[in-house]
């Protein structure tokens, strides 16, 4: 038998809008507004090894609509507003924009389209609530925002992810900085990065982790450059680790309101 929903749940959900997935006209104008926003595309422009890394890819949405049905949010996630993005865009990676925007590649199988829109709907909400997002990472992993200056080498190499770009860096421990750098300078591929350590004390990138952070974070995988990436995914996959034990009963506290 399933779980009863209490009358101020109800009543709340009640409240959260539902939008229908945008594409062609609609869906451009959308994408133009967000651009204003987050300059998304012009960091891309201005980064030489980010424009390689998409210079044979579009950023287009679909022009046509797109017959798949989008499951609705469980609270405390936002709806967010799908987009439905030609299959290039990115290399086909899923990702946010402003101010709730999920773009998602048309082609996205059925079978993932529940867990990557709970992924991406977890980053609306940061974008959405970013200081309560802030105040559970730093009492729960210790992670705060960071707002010191990298190498221009290593500044170089970063692949810029529109998830994080309001807040790019944070610091664990008041020492450790993750970060996504590709893995050719050359050839760079959106797919194809290291996660790697700055070390605010030393000056030095560090390829391993720091001390403990494997412990606590689980195995080093792409999601470990950025709290947002990580806290989406052990959502999603309702991860193990000791990381995701201190942060989910820290969750309730989310707003629960869209925009």
């Amino acid at each position: 038998m399933g779980q009863g929903t209490s009358k101020e749940n109800f009543l709340e959900d009640v409240k959260r809008p539902e939008h229908m997935p945008l594409s062609g006209h609609n869906a451009l104008q959308a994408l133009y507004r967000a651009e204003i926003l987050d300059s998304y595309r012009e960091r891309i422009e201005i980064s030489p090894t980010n424009r390689i890394s998409r210079k044979t890819l579009k950023y287009l949405p679909e022009l046509h609509s797109i017959s798949k049905e989008i499951p609705k949010a469980e609270l405390p996630w936002p709806n967010g507003q799908v987009i439905w993005m030609d299959p290039s865009s990115d290399n086909g990676l899923p990702h946010t924009r402003p101010p709730n925007l999920i773009c998602l590649p048309s082609t996205i199988p059925n079978s993932i389209l529940a867990n990557t829109l709970l992924h991406e709907r977890v980053h609306i909400s940061q974008r959405l609530h970013s200081v309560e997002w802030e105040s559970i990472f730093k009492n729960a992993w210790s992670l705060t925002p960071w707002k010191g200056s990298i190498p221009s080498d290593i500044q170089l190499r970063r692949r810029i992810n529109p998830d994080l770009i309001f807040v790019p860096f944070f610091q664990w421990k008041k020492q450790w900085v993750p970060l996504s750098i590709f893995k050719s300078l050359t050839s760079p591929d959106l797919k194809e990065v290291d996660i790697v350590w700055w070390d605010t004390s030393s000056r030095i990138i560090h390829r391993e982790p720091p001390p403990n952070w494997v412990d606590f974070f689980g195995d080093v995988d792409q999601g470990h450059e950025h709290p947002y990436e990580l806290s989406a995914y052990m959502i999603e996959n309702k991860s193990p680790t000791k990381a995701f034990k201190a942060l989910e009963p820290l969750l309730a506290s989310l707003p629960t309101n869209e925009l």
